[in-house]
């Protein structure tokens, strides 16, 4: 039979390997104290539900770090976005509801979401608002030349403008969010007053 020492030692490889390396030796000589002080089945009683309730909390730690969230939190919001365009475009009702708890998410999660997008680059938000205007414009003209020149036929001029037009008007409201999640640059009597 394997010694209780041998079957812990395995078992503590169920814990993501920054933890092992960081608390494993102490976890073998608790294990060794607990089957001192308190016999062997005693000390896998307390052992079991601990490596029961430990483990997956420290798993679920090491696979959901800030980074991993907020990539997913962004993910999300834009799947929602997009899919609520999407479905709009095709008249059904579905995108509003899409498009709404996209709206909710980002509003409800603003400072997660902008504290991701903190950058060193300061004029960002500028350039983000800025791309997001011009998406915006390409969107409006391109619909409008649209509009004036869909007639009964459709046209090779009409599907270069919804190729256009399309990309731009997914794009415009996303380059909005970020721009407007994105930090504003301190201003200088900001910075004259903390100094």
């Amino acid at each position: 039979m394997a010694s209780p020492h041998r079957v812990y030692r395995t078992l503590i490889h169920l814990y993501p390997p920054e933890f092992r390396r960081q608390y494993g030796q102490d976890l073998v000589r608790h294990f060794d104290d607990l089957i001192s002080d308190r016999g062997v089945r005693a000390a896998w009683a307390r052992t079991g539900l601990d490596l029961t309730i430990t483990v997956p909390r420290y798993q679920l730690e090491r696979i959901m770090t800030q980074k991993q969230s907020n990539t997913a939190l962004h993910a999300t919001v834009a799947l929602l976005t997009l899919g609520g365009v999407a479905t709009l475009t095709m008249d059904n009702r579905i995108g509003i509801v899409l498009l709404v708890a996209g709206l909710v998410l980002g509003l409800t999660q603003r400072s997660a979401l902008a504290t991701s997008f903190r950058v060193p680059d300061s004029s960002l938000r500028r350039k983000r608002l800025r791309t997001a205007a011009v998406l915006g414009a390409v969107f409006a003209l391109s619909l409008g030349t649209f509009e004036l020149t869909v007639g009964d036929s459709w046209t090779i001029t009409d599907t270069l403008l919804a190729l256009v037009g399309v990309p731009a008007m997914i794009a415009a409201p996303l380059f909005l969010l970020a721009g407007l999640l994105t930090p504003r640059r301190p201003r200088d009597k900001d910075l004259v007053r903390a100094g």
